[in-house]
C-alpha cells in the first residue's frame, strides 16, 4: 500500500510491454541527471526483456528490471543485482556485505514524473525490498544503494525507507560514473 493509503503498489520483472515506458524515462531530464542513458544499458535492458539470449557487457548481464506499479500504472524502475563476495568493490561496501544471507545492489527512480513529490518513493523502495525478500531470495537480507552527493533528495527519500547511510566513495573502474562521489546507504532486513 502506498503512503497515506493511496493504491496497491506491484512489481514486476520488466517485459516487452515496459520496454516503450522505460526508455522514455531514460529520456526524461530527471532520469538523464542520474542515471546511465549509455547505449549499451539500453541494449542491456533489451537483452533483459528478451531473455538475456545474448551475452551482455553491460556489468556481466548480472542486472534484472523491476517495474514497480500503483493500482497498475507503471511509473518506477528498480535494477537489482546481486554483490558477488568475490567481486572487486569499493572498500566500504565489504564490511556491510551479508554475513549470513546474500546481499543486493539498487538502483532506483521515479520515471513518471507525475509521481513525484508525492511520497511514493519511500514507500516503493520499502516494499520493493520486502517483496524481493519474500518472492525471490528468501536469504536477501542486505541492500545497498548508492545515490550521487549531489542527490540529496534521493538519499532523503532512501532513508525514508528504512536505509542507513554508512558512508561515501568515489566510483572507479570504467562506469559512466565514474570518479562521481557517491553515498552509501545500507538496509538490513
Amino acid at each position: 500500500m502506498g503512503e497515506e493509503g493511496v493504491g496497491v503498489i506491484n512489481f514486476k520483472k520488466a517485459d516487452s510491454e515496459h520496454q516503450t515506458i522505460i526508455f522514455k524515462w531514460l529520456e526524461e531530464p530527471h532520469v538523464k541527471e542520474f542515471w546511465d542513458n549509455s547505449q549499451a544499458h539500453k541494449d542491456d535492458i533489451v537483452n533483459f526483456i528478451n531473455g538475456r539470449k545474448e551475452p551482455s557487457n553491460y556489468y556481466n548481464g548480472e542486472f534484472t528490471y523491476w517495474v514497480g506499479s500503483l493500482d497498475g500504472h507503471p511509473f518506477s524502475l528498480i535494477m537489482s543485482i546481486k554483490e558477488n563476495p568475490h567481486e572487486n568493490r569499493p572498500q566500504i561496501k565489504e564490511k556491510y556485505l551479508s554475513k549470513t544471507g546474500n546481499t543486493y545492489g539498487l538502483d532506483y527512480m521515479i520515471g513518471d514524473k507525475e509521481y513525484f513529490g508525492k511520497g511514493f518513493g519511500a514507500s516503493t523502495l520499502k516494499e520493493f525490498t520486502e517483496f524481493f525478500q519474500r518472492e525471490n531470495d528468501p536469504l536477501a537480507d542486505t541492500f545497498f544503494i548508492d545515490p550521487d552527493k549531489s542527490n540529496p533528495r534521493a538519499k532523503h527519500v532512501y532513508e525514508k525507507a528504512g536505509f542507513k547511510c554508512v558512508g561515501s566513495f568515489i566510483i572507479e573502474g570504467s562506469s559512466v560514473f565514474k570518479n562521481s562521489e557517491t553515498y552509501l546507504l545500507v538496509k538490513k532486513l
